[in-house]
C-alpha cells in the first residue's frame, strides 16, 4: 500500500477555539499548489482520503481531493484529531489495507511528524512535517504499533510556495 501523510495547511486565523481554525489564504494557496504538483508529477492518486474532523485538516483534504484525487472516497475520522496517538492513526491505516492500494490521511502535528518518523525509523524524532507537507510511503508492515514503510517522497511546502 502507498500512504500519503498530509499535514494541514497554514491556519493562522483567529477563532474562538483551536478546533474552529480554518486555513489562511496562504494555507489554501500552498495546499492547492501542492495538490497540483502531485497531479502534474503523475503521483498515484489516493483511492481513499481520511481526514481529521477539524476544519483546517478537512479543508486541506478536500483541496487534495478536488485538485489531485477527485475520484477518491472521502472519510472523516476523529482518530486523527489533535492529541490522538500513534496507535490510533496506525489502526486507521491498517483498517484500509484490504480496501485500497493508495491511501491519504490528513491531520495535525505533533502526530504527523511522529508518524512520519516512526514509519521509517521506529523512533519519533527523525522527521518534521511542515504545514502543507506531503510524505509518501510504501508500507511494508501493517502491525500496530510496529507499522513500517519506505519513504518514497517528501515534498516540503517551500517547493511550491
Amino acid at each position: 500500500m502507498l500512504l500519503y501523510l498530509v499535514r494541514h495547511g497554514d491556519a493562522d486565523t483567529p477563532a474562538e477555539s483551536d478546533d474552529d481554525r480554518v486555513l489562511s489564504k496562504k494555507g489554501v494557496r500552498v495546499t492547492i499548489a501542492m495538490a497540483q504538483l502531485l497531479k502534474r508529477a503523475e503521483f498515484d492518486p489516493p483511492e481513499i482520503i481520511v481526514t481529521s474532523p477539524l476544519p483546517r485538516a478537512e479543508q486541506t483534504a478536500r483541496i487534495m481531493a478536488e485538485e489531485f484525487a477527485p475520484k477518491a472516497k472521502f472519510e472523516i475520522n476523529a482518530g486523527l484529531r489533535p492529541g490522538s496517538g500513534l496507535e490510533s492513526a496506525m489502526s486507521i491505516i491498517a483498517s484500509k489495507k484490504d480496501s485500497c492500494e493508495v491511501l491519504m490521511i490528513a491531520g495535525h502535528d505533533p502526530l504527523f511528524s511522529k508518524l512520519a518518523s516512526v514509519l521509517v525509523s521506529g523512533t519519533e524524532q527523525a522527521m518534521e512535517m511542515k504545514k502543507s507537507a506531503v510524505a509518501l510511503y510504501e508500507l511494508t508492515r501493517f502491525e500496530v504499533p510496529g507499522m513500517r514503510g519506505v519513504l518514497r517522497a517528501y515534498l516540503p511546502p517551500k517547493i511550491v510556495a
